[in-house]
Parts: C-alpha cells; structure tokens; sequence
C-alpha cells in the first residue's frame, strides 16, 4: 500500500473575481520532506500556503492532509503549524505564554513541552521575557516553538526570513536546518523568493511563476539541470545563451566556442538550443566569447561584469577587477569546461 502523502495540493485554483491567484495546482509533500515554494512576487506561492492553512477557501480543486480532504475546513482544526513573516506574537503575553498559546487552546498545556520548545529554538530562560525585549531573529524562534508547540504534522513558513538583517537571515536558515534534522517526520512547506534559501533548506524546490508551478524537483537537480529557461535564470542567475547542437554527445558550438554541456533530453546535431551557463563560471581571458564591456559592479566577494554577446546581456561574476578595461571596451570570456546545461524548453 502506498503512503498517502503528508499535504497534496490536487488541481487547486484560487480566484479572486477576474483575477486568478493559483492556476491548476498540483504538488505532493512528503512525511519529513522540506519543500519550498519559490518565485517571485504574485507568483502565487503565497497563495497556495493560504489554501493549504485554510486562510482562505480555493475557488476549484482540493487539499488534503495525510490523504484526508480538509478543503472546507477551517485553520483551527487542520492541526497546522504557522510561522509568518512578521512573527505575529502576543505583545501582552510573555514568551512562555506565546509558545503555549496552541496548547492551551488545545486543552493539552504542558510547561514541559514550553520549555523543551524553547530550548530547540535555542531560547532556554527566555520563557518570563516579552516580545519587546527580544531581537527580531528571537522573535521569529519564539514563533517557530509555538507553532511547534502542539507538534503539528506539517510546518509552514511564509517568507519566515524576509523581515530580517543579512546576518541575522544566515543564523536563522542555520536553526532551520537543524530544526529539519531534528524533526524527521514533520513535513515542511517553506515559502520565499530567495533562492539561498531554498537551495540550503529544501529536499525539492516548486518553482512558480504566474500563479502556476514551472518546474519542480531536487535543489541539486533545478540548478544543475534546469528544465525551462525561467528556473534556469530565476535559481542561480544563469545566463541563457544561443548555441547550435555539434554532436549528440553534448558538444555545443556558441558563437566561435565548443563546449561540451549536459541535457536532460537527447540532443540532434544542428538543433538550435539555448544553454545555461552561470556567471561565477565565466573568465576573463584572451580567449573566448567576444563581448563588450558594459558594467561593472563591486558586489563585496566578487564583481560582477555585465557584457554585450551578441546583442545579449552576459553576467560574469570575478574575483577581482585587477586587469579589467575600461568599462565600454572589447573583452573576452572563456567558456566553462564543465557546469552548462541545454536548457529543454
């Protein structure tokens, strides 16, 4: 007998009167499995939460929890846990009281099971304090152990992260992952528009555009294999550029260049195809694509050189301008030896 699924999204669509915010929906998540939803604003990521939390009813389709249909019912007897962007905690009620918030509501208060949510999230002692006191990454922790609180099959996050500094964002993502470790069977549904996320945290990413999935599959799969053209250069920044099959064995001619590249389809000698190359993988040499120099960015790390390929905009990420022309000046970039894709479609 096959397991039933943790959450299955079946064809959900979500309008909102000649607006359609989530288009034919369709996406399983597994027991212990870390999916994220990633796109960019109005792609609809935001919207298939909704319906999966019951904040809001899909205008056709269904979704069900552990093969049970809960499309009718609602937030508070699906047994969800919700972490929100803005952390959406009691100002007048201590941490303690925030984090068993669910439980009481539940009739199951435990003070143990507070302390222990607390000292997941890394907040032991912290219980007799109030939101006020806390930093925003603290606040967002206390958020987490109340939706973890009354043990919930699956967590959701919307965009957890988003309203946090660079630093703060970093050590979060870590607790997150450390969180996933420790709940091997609480399936996570974790949505953002920020591909390190996703690529740090996720076993699969849903790539969304449009109010509809693109493409989904393992992190390591979407980056490496792109499957459209839109995940290729939305997860990764990839630059897209024209080439002419040279042989099915995965050579690829691009302008005066040949590179060998894989493809997740069979190739035809002399097809026209389009191949993902990353930035981080293009060098400045005396060889290589001829380009124009058009920009350049210090980006702290690396530059990042903007050129002009045929009419195309190339991004090329350097470690350093040391040698660089003149911004507006003729430039080479050498292809990779390995790493670009044909991207199918």
């Amino acid at each position: 007998m096959t397991e039933q699924p943790a959450v299955r999204f079946d064809r959900v669509q979500v309008r909102y009167g000649a607006v359609t915010a989530l288009d034919d929906f369709s996406l399983d998540v597994a027991a212990g499995e870390t999916v994220a939803l990633l796109g960019p604003s109005g792609s609809g990521k935001s919207t298939a939460l909704k319906a999966l939390a019951g904040f809001l009813t899909p205008s056709s389709g269904r979704v069900l929890l552990n093969g049970r249909d809960v499309t009718g019912l609602p937030p508070h007897r699906r047994g969800l846990g919700v972490v929100v962007q803005q952390y959406a905690l009691f100002p007048h009620m201590t941490v303690a009281e925030n984090v068993a918030f669910g439980l009481r509501a539940r009739r199951s208060f435990s003070a143990k099971r507070v302390t222990d949510m607390l000292e997941l999230v890394g907040l032991p002692g912290f219980g007799k304090r109030y939101p006020r006191e806390l930093s925003g990454g603290q606040q967002q922790r206390v958020a987490i152990a109340r939706a973890l609180a009354i043990a919930p099959p699956v967590l959701l996050l919307d965009e957890p992260l988003s309203a946090l500094d660079a630093q703060l964002r970093a050590d979060l993502l870590e607790e997150l992952r450390r969180l996933r470790d420790e709940l091997p069977d609480v399936a996570m549904l974790y949505v953002t528009h920020d591909q390190t996320e996703a690529l740090t945290l996720a076993d699969r990413i849903a790539v969304m555009r449009d109010a509809r999935l693109v493409d989904v599959d393992t992190a390591f799969d979407l980056y490496q294999q792109p499957p459209s053209s839109f995940t290729a250069s939305f997860l990764g920044g990839a630059n897209l550029l024209a080439g002419t099959v040279v042989s099915a064995g995965g050579l690829v001619r691009i302008g005066g260049v040949t590179l060998t590249a894989s493809s997740a389809d069979p190739l035809v000698e002399g097809a026209d195809v389009r191949v993902a190359i990353r930035p981080h993988t293009l060098v400045v040499a005396d060889d290589g694509l001829e380009a124009t120099l058009t920009g350049l960015q210090w980006r702290g790390a690396t530059f990042r050189l903007t050129c002009l390929v045929d009419g195309m905009a190339v991004h090329a990420d350097v470690p350093s301008a040391d040698g660089l022309p003149p911004v507006g000046s003729p430039i080479r970039l050498r292809l990779p030896a390995t790493g670009a894709a044909v991207v199918a479609r």
